[in-house]
């Protein structure tokens, strides 16, 4: 299952953010950290989380913030019913390390953590998702 969601002004086609969420599998082993409740072995559910984009002539308006609550909102929803314990990324390395670094600097600024096995992959705890969300919708 993959949805793909986009930003668009009303009245107007040019899309100025998008994301994609797919819900996967992923090696219990890979984490440093077991979620409560996650077995001591084998594969456990997890939301990958791809295409985060924010067209250029957008950037700096609040946009990719605004994504980012819509993908943890959905996230939600879908970790819910599917069992997920957390949302899996890969930060893009297209520009060069100066661009990565830059890149994962923002998603660590919503919670996201690097694996150590794998410097562009990161993670957040499905826990911490639905606490920002609580905390943006004031419950």
């Amino acid at each position: 299952m993959t949805c793909a969601y986009v930003v668009v002004k009303e009245g107007s086609p040019r899309i100025l953010g998008n994301h994609a969420i797919n819900l996967g599998m992923m090696n219990v082993d890979e984490l440093k950290r077991r979620p409560r409740g996650a077995p001591d072995q084998g594969e456990i559910p997890v939301l990958f989380l791809g295409q985060v984009a924010v067209d250029q002539g957008a950037r700096g308006r609040g946009f990719g913030s605004i994504l980012m609550l819509h993908i943890f909102e959905k996230a939600c929803v879908v970790a819910d019913a599917a069992g997920c314990h957390a949302i899996i990324l890969d930060v893009i390395s297209v520009g060069g390390e100066v661009e990565l670094a830059c890149r994962k600097a923002r998603y660590e600024s919503f919670g996201f953590a690097t694996f150590a096995s794998n410097p562009a992959r990161m993670f957040l705890a499905m826990k911490q998702v639905r606490a920002v969300v609580r905390s943006c919708i004031g419950q």
